[in-house]
């Protein structure tokens, strides 16, 4: 990818290959860190009734699930 970069023969290809390569680079980070976070519910055997409805059983999972805020009404955190 370094090589590709070097070479590439205009400012905006290089930089497209840049950005491209800074998101490889962060995914093993991002997919570590899920995990864990995966794990962690997982190991809290969270029990689901299915009476509660979609709002609650998605709010017993925190932020785990991504569209969990849209759902649950809760605002953007981040």
């Amino acid at each position: 990818m370094a090589s590709d970069i070097r070479k590439a023969t205009s400012t905006s290809h290089r930089k497209k290959l840049t950005q491209e390569r800074d998101t490889l680079l962060k995914q093993p980070a991002e997919l570590q860190a899920y995990d864990e976070k995966h794990r962690h519910y997982a190991d809290m055997k969270i029990s689901l009734d299915l009476d509660d409805g979609v709002n609650v059983n998605y709010g017993k999972f925190g932020d785990l699930l991504a569209e969990v805020k849209a759902v649950t009404g809760g605002g953007d955190e981040e």
